[in-house]
């Protein structure tokens, strides 16, 4: 009997995803996500030892680790970035967010600039680019940043979209370029 509770209670590790994927490639992801939220390259390291330490496995079976594939793309490619500059209560920026939220972007960033005081608050102190985006005339504002590089502020929910879609576009061509080599 208490064998029995002692198994249910420990979970056995494992180094591939099943239905769940494992712990090192939800990590790897994390890292991954948190370094560019931060702008902290300690972070991207160390997502970047893990990666190494799976590389065999990773190389011999992918299949075995799609969870970690994926943190392996969004390691050699840059993550698209969405911050939307406005008030959480307002219409406007809920349109936005519903977008972002609705639309294929691996990897994808997104983060809501409400302000140094508001609940990205930690955000502001930590990433130069935030103190930067401001609504457009009073509107709710979308910028898409890749490379350190932001799109011009898009206030309409469809012009979020076509600008989600080029950016979904352009990953899916540079991951096929990517498996080609």
């Amino acid at each position: 009997m208490d064998s029995l509770i002692f198994d249910l209670l420990v979970q056995s590790v494992t180094d591939q995803d099943g239905a769940e994927p494992c712990g090192n490639s939800v990590s790897v992801h994390n890292l991954l996500r948190l370094a560019v939220y931060l702008q902290r390259s300690d972070l991207r390291s160390k997502a970047g030892r893990t990666l190494a330490a799976f590389s065999e496995k990773l190389m011999a079976i992918p299949m075995a680790l799609p969870e970690m594939v994926s943190a392996l793309l969004l390691y050699h490619e840059a993550p698209t970035q969405v911050f939307i500059a406005g008030e959480r209560e307002d219409n406007n920026t809920q349109a936005l967010l519903d977008v972002v939220r609705n639309s294929l972007l691996p990897g994808r960033i997104l983060a809501l600039a409400d302000g140094p005081t508001g609940r990205a608050g930690l955000l502001y102190s930590r990433h130069e680019t935030l103190a930067r985006l401001h609504p457009v005339h009073g509107k709710s504002a979308a910028y898409v940043c890749r490379n350190f590089a932001c799109s011009l502020p898009v206030t309409e929910p469809e012009e979020l979209a076509t600008s989600l879609e080029a950016e979904f576009q352009a990953i899916e061509k540079s991951a096929v370029s990517l498996g080609q080599q």
